[in-house]
C-alpha cells in the first residue's frame, strides 16, 4: 500500500498547489510521477496480458504508429513493462505539458484529471497516447499561421497513428477556423442529434448489417450490433452537457467582457473540440467503446471550466454555481465510468505493480 498512500498524498499537495496557488512547481512533479508509477508498472488491468502476450510474441498489433514502437521495444532491449513504463512516463509529460501551454492551472487540471479518465486511460494506453497528442497539438491553433495548422495537422496524425479515432479531430480544423458564423456546427450537430433518433429504430439496425456485408465487411458488424439497453442515455446527457456547458461559458462571459482575448480563444477551442466529439453520440447505443471520443474532449472540458473560472469574480454567486455544477458532472461521469472498475481496474492498481515490488 505505498504507492496508494504516496498516490494519496502527493495528489494532496497536488491540489493543496491548485488551491493556494503555490509557485513550487516540484509539487506538482511529484504527483506526475506517481501517476507514471501507477499506469506506466501496473500489472493488472483488462488489457495489459493480452499487449503483453502481443508484445513478447512479436505479433503486429494496431495502427501503424503503436506497430513501430512496438518493434522498437525490443530493439532496445525493453521488455513489455519496461515498454509500458516509458510510453506512460512519456506520453503523461507530453500531456502534462500541453496542458500548460492552455492554463495555468496545471495542478488543478491533474488534480480533476486523476478522478477521470486516468483509470480508463491506464487501461487503454494507445487511446491515452492519442488523447495526450491532441491535448499538446491544441495550443497551436491560437495563433492562427500556416506552420502552426501544419503542426496542429502533424501532432494529431502522429496520434492517429496509435489510435485511429484520432483523425476524426482534423475536423477542428475547419470549424475552429472557417466557421465564424456556425453553420457547419450547427449542421453537423443536427445530423448528429437526428442519427442518435434513427439508430434506435431496428430497421436501421438490420439495414446497416446488411449494408455492411454487401460491402463484405461483416468483420465490422459485431460493432453495430446493440449491446446495450438504456445505457448509452447517461452518455448522451453528458454529451449534450459539454456542448451546453462550454458555448454557454462562452456567450456568457464574453457578452460581459470578462474574457481576455486569449481567454475567450481557449474555451471557443473547447466547444469546437467537443463539438468534434460527440460525433459518435449516435453509435453509443451499439458499442460504448465508440463513447471514447467523449472521453478524449474531457480535458479540454476541464480547460474550459479552469479558464471560466478564472474570468468570474471571486465573489460573484455565478462563480459557486459553476463549481457546483461541474463538480456535480465529474461525479456523475466517475459514478457511471469509474466506480464499475473500482474492484477490477481501480483497487488492483494500487497493489500490482512491478516496479514497487506488486
Amino acid at each position: 500500500m505505498y504507492l496508494l498512500a504516496a498516490t494519496t498524498l502527493t495528489y494532496i499537495l497536488n491540489l493543496a498547489a491548485s488551491l493556494r496557488h503555490f509557485k513550487k512547481r516540484w509539487l506538482e512533479w511529484l504527483f506526475v510521477l506517481c501517476l507514471i508509477i501507477l499506469m506506466g508498472a501496473n500489472t493488472n488491468n483488462a488489457d495489459f496480458f493480452t499487449y503483453q502476450w502481443l508484445y513478447n510474441a512479436h505479433i503486429a498489433y494496431g495502427e501503424p504508429g503503436y506497430r513501430v514502437l512496438t518493434w522498437l521495444g525490443p530493439h532496445f532491449g525493453l521488455d513489455y513493462q519496461h515498454f509500458r513504463l516509458v510510453l506512460a512516463a512519456v506520453f503523461l509529460i507530453i500531456l502534462y505539458r500541453g496542458v500548460k501551454k492552455l492554463t495555468q492551472h496545471s495542478a488543478a487540471f491533474m488534480a480533476f484529471y486523476f478522478c477521470y479518465p486516468f483509470f480508463l486511460d491506464l487501461i487503454q494506453l494507445r487511446n491515452f497516447m492519442m488523447m495526450a497528442l491532441l491535448v499538446y497539438a491544441s495550443h497551436f491553433l491560437l495563433e492562427k499561421t500556416y506552420r502552426n495548422l501544419a503542426l496542429f495537422t502533424f501532432f494529431v496524425l502522429l496520434g492517429a497513428s496509435f489510435q485511429v479515432l484520432g483523425v476524426l479531430y482534423l475536423l477542428v480544423i475547419p470549424l475552429y477556423y472557417f466557421d465564424s458564423r456556425n453553420l457547419w456546427k450547427i449542421g453537423l450537430l443536427s445530423v448528429v442529434f437526428l442519427f442518435s433518433v434513427v439508430v434506435m429504430v431496428p430497421a436501421f439496425s438490420q439495414l446497416l448489417l446488411s449494408l455492411l456485408d454487401q460491402l463484405h465487411l461483416s468483420h465490422l458488424s459485431l460493432y453495430f450490433v446493440q449491446k446495450v439497453r438504456l445505457g448509452y442515455l447517461p452518455f448522451w446527457l453528458f454529451s449534450i452537457f459539454d456542448l451546453v456547458f462550454t458555448y454557454y461559458s462562452y456567450q456568457y462571459l464574453t457578452e460581459r467582457q470578462l474574457l481576455t482575448p486569449r481567454q475567450r480563444q481557449i474555451i471557443w477551442l473547447a466547444f469546437t473540440f467537443t463539438v468534434v466529439g460527440v460525433l459518435t453520440m449516435p453509435l453509443y447505443t451499439y458499442e460504448f467503446s465508440f463513447a471514447r471520443a467523449l472521453r478524449d474532449v474531457i480535458p479540454f472540458m476541464i480547460v474550459a471550466f479552469l479558464t471560466a473560472l478564472d474570468a468570474l469574480p471571486c465573489k460573484y454567486y455565478l462563480r459557486w454555481l459553476y463549481i457546483g455544477i461541474f463538480m456535480a458532472y465529474v461525479a456523475a461521469v466517475v459514478y457511471f465510468e469509474i466506480v464499475p472498475l473500482l474492484h477490477d481496474t481501480v483497487i488492483p492498481a494500487f497493489s500490482n505493480n512491478w516496479l514497487l515490488g506488486g
